[in-house]
């Protein structure tokens, strides 16, 4: 049993030993490819790796379009970016760059570089295709005497975008396959109906009441309106001839009278406007007109009042009565 103990002791010990020989292998092989990558991107310098975010928008593209690439480099303080270092442009390839603008903002820490690269899409395939972007190998040197002979140097892989076809899509029998109508929805015709003929009187109501108030046609109401009377036969005379314009006087001298139920002179006038307060915005027309019918009615001279002037004071008095 010892013998057997001593041998399966002496079998874990260079187990052990062999598994710390590949760990401690590994580890210097790791450690020494970190260097190695290290020593390559920065030549020769030993500053903390740099950080790339790239964003693309995916979808939406064709033959000729523009794919704008955003990218967020965060490199150490006080390098640029090379410009050189960008792909050259009009290479006649599938992808071409356009146009690149760029910018940076100093941080605690670091310099932030947002650049922005415009690709344009020169391919489109008979279908729907995930074409990839161009490759970056950015260079960034040092404007800054304390490191002005670095140089940082940093590989983006490409972005991809999905690129649609020119030609339209395989057409057969399962997709040429119209959708069902959709149904109408109901829609009850009583209600429509009853505020259409609501909305419909209204309409002719107002009509009606515009083609009254501007004369057009007489409603039964106008019995008790004398002056609304007097100016529809005033607008019946031509004003030809000089009786034309006396006629015209005597009735709205009629139309008054009935209007005050008493005869009206130019000695009761201001009486009368007195009582009728609504009289008073005519008050120089009402007293010209009175000095007029005195001088024709009483002392034989010539109606001086034109047609169109008594045609015009009977309209607005007649709105007095529509008011």
């Amino acid at each position: 049993m010892s013998i057997t103990s001593n041998r399966f002791a002496g079998t874990m010990q260079f187990t052990r030993w062999l598994a710390t020989f590949f760990a401690g292998y590994l580890l210097s092989a790791n450690t020494l490819a970190y260097a190695a990558s290290t020593t390559a991107s920065t030549h020769p310098t030993t500053h903390a790796s740099i950080r790339v975010e790239s964003a693309t928008r995916e979808a939406d593209y064709t033959l000729g379009s523009i794919a704008t690439q955003h990218l967020k480099i965060h490199v150490p303080p006080g390098f640029v970016l090379d410009p050189a270092s960008l792909p050259a442009p009009a290479q006649n390839e599938a992808i071409e760059l356009r146009d690149a603008h760029w910018q940076h903002e100093d941080l605690a820490n670091e310099r932030v570089i947002n650049l922005q690269i415009d690709w344009q899409i020169f391919v489109a395939g008979d279908t729907v295709k995930i074409l990839p972007l161009k490759k970056l190998h950015l260079e960034f040197t040092c404007d800054q005497s304390s490191c002005a002979q670095q140089r940082l140097t940093v590989d983006v892989p490409p972005d991809k975008v999905i690129v649609s076809s020119l030609l339209p899509a395989r057409i057969d029998a399962e997709h040429v396959k119209l959708y069902p109508d959709a149904p109408m929805p109901s829609w009850p015709l009583a209600p429509q109906l009853w505020s259409l003929a609501g909305w419909g009187s209204a309409l002719v109501l107002a009509l009606l009441y515009l083609a009254w108030v501007a004369g057009w046609i007489t409603l039964p109401q106008e019995k008790h309106m004398p002056f609304r009377q007097a100016w529809r036969q005033i607008r019946k005379l031509r004003g030809e001839a000089a009786s034309d314009s006396l006629q015209a006087m005597r009735l709205l001298v009629r139309a008054m009278d009935q209007f005050a139920g008493q005869a009206v002179t130019a000695e009761n006038l201001p009486q009368l406007m007195q009582r009728q307060p609504r009289l008073q915005a005519y008050a120089p027309a009402l007293e010209a007109f009175y000095a007029d019918v005195q001088q024709a009615f009483f002392a034989g001279r010539s109606v001086t009042s034109s047609i169109a002037l008594l045609t015009q004071l009977a309209k607005d008095l007649s709105q007095l009565e529509v008011a």
